[in-house]
């Protein structure tokens, strides 16, 4: 009887522990949900366009991010938008995650929104969604500048031939705006995603060597070299301010505007250092008075001497990008000073309340910048004769690395979509293979990882030299 009591104790026990386990870890686990309310129907309706869905049907995508992954699809009808939840459970209780909402029509995306960050917690957690609209994506070759869906970059639309690369900006609400000789042409996002084949009169005149968009004062800015105003006056003939607002800097090279303030930022380079210096200086666009100025910081020295850059304000910061995409003639070069060839890139974030750099951004401040160099020896050209050392300066890690971003192409909420286009290479016995690398990536702001799509090599690129230019016959371009 005594060994009964005594089994029947640790059957207990274990049962207890098992229980103990059991609500443990249920209590470890929350559930997740979210649930598509009048209000953001309404928003997703005004960005669809059932002319172009045949079944009259879009796909809503619900994507768990962060420290734990999920997702759900449905397919709804556009006048069922409300009422559709999405509901994920078993979701570890303390995990930071974000939760993406994606419409869809056909292949193309009509509509994105997220949550931003939220911290799981035991229970119900249902999330909101920050609303925003999904720009086209900006694409040029040599020869014309082309606009297509994001998602879907083979359903291109060509906007026009003039000046490339383009001078432009997007608005808040996905419109995007290109100064030409003739003056601004507007391209208005359609609710499909897609734009007209036409652009839209915007009434102004005059270019720029910058234009950006206040998209809290509904005001298109220019910046040649001083900054104005683009206006229209009342018999709709379009003039431009006469008194430009003179920044007195010393070299521009980068624009943005937010909430009647602009800024620019300057380069300059120290007495004995070529090493580009940068910093961010804020005016006042309504008193025409300098707000304010950050503290200058000095680019990285792989970065030379005349790197290029482009500025927006976004999401509550200002984002530069830096790059340099070079191949140097290799006929003067030595075995003790091998030519040098960059395919680099970064993102910086500034931030538009101090206007200096933040350091905690990517690595030290610098987002995708690759610290690789590889050096080639033991190369042959065409007819044989031996060919001194190369230095290369760039690729990596597809995945987390720039080889050269040449611009800010679309616009989308808490996230930024960059153009960019490099090359790596590689060595093959006594030859170098050049790969080009031509891609859109999308920085997710709140994880900084990149979301790659590859596109053709007729994009972006310039920096490349035929297989027969003298200095460069032991290179192999590749697509």
């Amino acid at each position: 009887m005594k060994k009964l009591f005594v089994l029947l104790g640790i059957l207990c026990a274990l049962c207890f522990l098992a229980c103990s386990n059991f609500q443990l870890a249920g209590g470890d686990m929350g559930v997740v949900s979210l649930a598509i309310g009048d209000e953001l129907a309404r928003e997703i309706r005004s960005a669809a366009s059932l002319r172009n869905v045949a079944d009259g049907t879009y796909t809503l995508t619900a994507r768990i991010r962060g420290g734990y992954s999920d997702s759900q699809t449905v397919a709804v009808a556009d006048d069922t938008y409300s009422g559709v939840t999405f509901t994920f459970e078993g979701v570890p209780v303390g995990e930071t995650i974000v939760l993406d909402l994606t419409a869809k029509a056909g292949s193309n995306y009509i509509w994105y929104g997220n949550s931003g960050k939220h911290t799981v917690e035991r229970g119900e957690n249902l999330l909101t969604i920050a609303l925003g609209r999904v720009s086209g994506v900006l694409m040029w070759d040599s020869s014309s500048v082309k606009i297509a869906p994001y998602g879907n970059l083979e359903e291109i639309l060509t906007v026009t031939g003039e000046i490339v690369p383009p001078v432009y900006c997007y608005d808040n609400s996905g419109n995007l705006y290109r100064a030409g000789s003739n003056g601004v042409s507007r391209f208005d996002l359609q609710s499909d995603g897609t734009y007209p084949s036409s652009a839209t009169d915007s009434g102004y005149s005059g270019g720029a060597n910058f234009i950006a968009y206040d998209n809290a004062s509904n005001i298109l800015y220019g910046m040649d070299p001083g900054i104005f105003e683009f206006k229209k006056n009342a018999s709709s003939n379009p003039v431009i301010e006469p008194d430009a607002l003179q920044t007195e800097v010393t070299t521009p090279i980068a624009f943005a505007v937010h909430n009647n303030i602009a800024y620019v930022a300057d380069q300059s380079e120290g007495d004995d250092d070529p090493t580009p210096i940068i910093k961010v200086v804020g005016f006042n666009l309504q008193d025409k008075s300098k707000q304010g100025e950050g503290t200058p910081f000095k680019l990285p020295a792989i970065f030379g001497n005349q790197p290029t850059y482009q500025m927006i304000y976004h999401e509550g910061a200002l984002y530069l990008l830096l790059r340099r995409v070079e191949i140097n003639d290799a006929s003067n070069a030595s075995e003790d000073f091998p030519a040098e060839h960059f395919s680099i890139g970064a993102l910086v974030k500034i931030n538009p309340s101090t206007l200096s750099l933040d350091t905690s951004f990517g690595n030290g401040g610098y987002l995708g910048l690759s610290s690789m160099k590889k050096n080639f020896t033991d190369l042959s050209a065409l007819d044989g004769t031996s060919v001194a050392a190369v230095d290369f300066y760039g690729s990596g890690n597809d995945a987390s690395t720039f080889y050269g971003p040449v611009g800010f192409v679309a616009i989308m909420p808490k996230k930024l979509v960059i153009a960019d286009a490099g090359f790596s290479m590689e060595q093959e016995g006594i030859k170098v293979n050049l790969t080009k690398k031509t891609r859109v990536i999308t920085v997710d702001l709140e994880t900084l990882a990149f979301e790659t799509e590859r596109v053709e090599d007729s994009y972006y690129q310039s920096e490349y030299p035929s297989s027969s230019t003298a200095g460069y016959s032991y290179i192999v371009i590749t697509n």
